[in-house]
């Protein structure tokens, strides 16, 4: 029986929590009035694109668990632009002040962000481990096949492969 890469993931994740009840999702609560206009412009644009990330976390760890990781790359860029985006946000929101509304509405999607960056990095990790994993295993079985018991002549045995994965391509 041969063992997919998506089989390693799974061996390494960690273990699944019990599903909670969900309720059934409730619409999105309408904004609340603000103050003013600029405090509604920053905080709208910093809800979606908080929002925005969480979604994005959310299908990279969907990715993750279904074993296609081919868009990693394409993940990692989008996760960065939107980081970019939240730390401009977050340099015109420095002077805001926020009502008891807008502040639980905050609280709510940083929450949903929260979860969903523990699950993304839960996923990364056991990804991690399951490359470091085949990666040994790669360099056991080089090590092996490389090993005839041949010395140079300054008595040290002629290994082609150090244990070391520097020299090995372990595209996967």
């Amino acid at each position: 029986m041969s063992r997919r890469f998506k089989d390693l993931i799974r061996e390494f994740a960690p273990d699944a929590k019990p599903v909670e009840e969900i309720a059934p999702a409730l619409p999105e609560p309408e904004a609340p009035a603000l103050a003013d206009g600029p405090t509604a412009v920053v905080m709208t644009e910093f809800l979606d694109t908080v929002a925005e990330l969480s979604a994005l976390l959310e299908e990279e760890t969907a990715a993750l668990s279904a074993g296609t990781l081919d868009g990693l790359e394409g993940y990692a860029r989008r996760k960065q632009a939107m980081a970019d985006r939240l730390g401009g946000i977050m340099a015109q929101a420095g002077t805001l002040r926020l009502n008891d509304d807008l502040r639980a509405m905050i609280l709510d999607r940083v929450e949903r962000l929260d979860r969903a960056i523990n699950e993304n990095a839960a996923g990364l990790v056991a990804m991690r481990k399951a490359v470091l994993s085949i990666n040994r295993s790669l360099l056991v079985a080089l090590e092996k096949a490389a090993s005839d018991g041949l010395y140079a002549p300054t008595g040290h045995a002629v290994r082609p492969v150090e244990l070391s994965a520097s020299g090995l391509n372990a595209e996967l």
